[in-house]
């Protein structure tokens, strides 16, 4: 009821709106996730990426764009043949929480504790055995990349494809890791000399989605006393125009898209940000030029660039743990924020509203795993008793030598009754353990044919799961989403249970 008496307040003649504000209030895909407690009333700054956070990428069309546009530097730039250029683009081969194993040439999905669970080479399955004995070291970068955000899926499709003709003898005497540099290079490049992103200001509408709920957020914020920055690496001239689209004007009373945020933070370099001491510079926003900015208190209106987080807390006087940043990058934005600021921390998701929607389709067939998982774990802990039983009698035999033969008779009985029960209890476990198998196969096809769900794989979580339980401590699939909760919100944290809380539960 606070977001519609928020909109009734400022838009009085937005009836279409309300009513798409009713429909999507009760989206449980629209939800905020709470990792630690977190209390909205202690919040005096909110801090917001761009890219993938406030402007929410059309998927399909970037991608294929950076994508193309890398193909045409790795002809151009390094010698790569001139058929690639046709190959197209599979928008839905890769996922983001991947690693790419450049030694080997393989994609990798691994869980939290760094067992490999899928891998291909190239584009192909591979053999699990490959990985047995590897000890898999994420933080190895002369080994292995992350696909830590939406921006690296191209790169990631680029490579398979590109060890797929490695493989086939198109690409001469490269190796495995030549192929991934040169690739690396020319996708970077693409973002630093301009050309993806001049490709998409001309034509903001096709690549950004514009969020209608989004200046309804970000005001319901200001409204409520708190206090916006923007915190982007991009340069000014692109945030610039991207936030122009995004942001709504002319019946929110603000001016320019600017006066939503009271600090404007530009070419970041993050997570240096975090880490590092650069000084901050002004941007003149006619020119675009930066000098070194010398005040002792940041000016509202004027445009920033570079600095580091300490700095920033001495000049706006804001303490780590009242200031909440907003992004979608797992090491730039949250994980580097909440290690070396203590800002609190939110993780955008946009993946999130597909994979809760999937769940949500598929949710009889979890509850029938669930029903199917419970009644192995009881058969297993009924079989360890029937064990644990047997093993006694066994030893009370060997330990009393003198029992008549009537209670010899009664021993021998029980000894077969709890033989009977255990070969019961294991053959009941191999058929259960069969049916959970299947079963998880199917859901986990249902969520991507090659990698299963984003965030578990099997019984466990998945490393990009554990990364985001890790460092974030909320995380939702959009900004906007804030917009249906009250400002002042306590957000609970579910309570933590160990393998020994299911002990009674197990046991009855």
């Amino acid at each position: 009821m606070e977001a519609l008496k928020h909109i009734l307040r400022k838009q009085p003649d937005k009836l279409h709106l309300l009513t798409e504000l009713l429909e999507t209030s009760v989206d449980g895909t629209r939800d905020i996730f709470v990792n630690r407690p977190l209390s909205m009333a202690h919040i005096r700054y909110i801090g917001f990426d761009m890219d993938y956070t406030l402007a929410i990428y059309n998927k399909r069309e970037i991608e294929d764009l950076a994508f193309r546009l890398t193909l045409i530097k790795l002809v151009g730039l390094k010698g790569y043949p001139e058929d690639i250029l046709t190959l197209p683009y599979d928008v839905d081969h890769v996922i983001r929480g991947l690693l790419i194993d450049h030694r080997k040439g393989n994609l990798l999905k691994i869980n939290r504790f760094k067992q490999v669970c899928r891998v291909h080479h190239g584009t192909q399955p591979a053999d699990l055995s490959l990985y047995f004995n590897d000890r898999i070291n994420q933080s190895d970068m002369q080994r292995f990349a992350s696909v830590d955000t939406l921006f690296s899926l191209p790169e990631a499709y680029l490579y398979a494809c590109m060890i797929d003709r490695l493989e086939a003898g198109d690409l001469g005497a490269k190796d495995y890791t030549t192929v991934f540099e040169d690739i690396r290079y020319c996708i970077d490049l693409i973002h630093r000399d301009g050309s993806l992103k001049s490709e998409i200001t001309r034509n903001l509408a096709r690549y950004i989605y514009r969020d209608p709920h989004l200046p309804l957020t970000l005001d319901k914020f200001i409204q409520s006393g708190k206090r916006l920055f923007l915190l982007t690496n991009s340069e000014w001239f692109y945030t610039d125009l991207v936030m122009e689209y995004l942001l709504e004007t002319d019946t929110l009373g603000y001016q320019s898209w600017r006066d939503y945020f009271e600090m404007v933070f530009v070419s970041a370099g993050k997570p240096d940000f975090f880490k590092g001491q650069n000084p901050f510079q002004v941007v003149n926003p006619d020119t675009h030029e930066e000098t070194p900015f010398e005040g002792d208190a940041f000016v509202p209106g004027t445009i920033y660039s570079r600095g580091n987080h300490l700095r920033f807390e001495q000049l706006s006087g804001a303490q780590g743990n009242e200031v909440m940043y907003v992004g979608d990058h797992i090491y730039g934005d949250v994980m580097r924020s909440g290690k070396d600021s203590n800002w609190r921390t939110v993780l955008v998701v946009q993946e999130l509203e597909d994979e809760l929607g999937k769940t949500e389709e598929l949710e009889e067939r979890h509850q029938r795993l669930k029903r199917l998982s419970n009644r192995r774990d009881k058969l297993l802990y009924e079989l360890h008793i029937h064990s644990s039983h047997l093993h006694s009698l066994e030893s009370l035999k060997v330990a009393i030598s003198n029992f008549s033969a009537t209670e010899l008779q009664v021993l021998h009985r029980t000894e077969e009754e709890l033989q009977e029960s255990i070969r019961k209890c294991q053959k009941e476990i191999a058929k259960t353990e069969e049916k959970v198998a299947a079963l998880r196969q199917e859901l986990s096809r249902s969520y991507h044919p090659l990698w299963g769900p984003l965030f578990h794989d099997g019984d466990e979580i998945s490393r990009f799961g554990d990364q985001v339980r890790d460092y974030a401590c909320l995380y939702t699939s959009r900004v906007s989403n804030f917009f249906f909760y009250p400002t002042d919100r306590y957000y609970k944290s579910l309570r933590d249970i160990m393998p020994h809380d299911r002990w009674m539960e197990l046991s009855r």
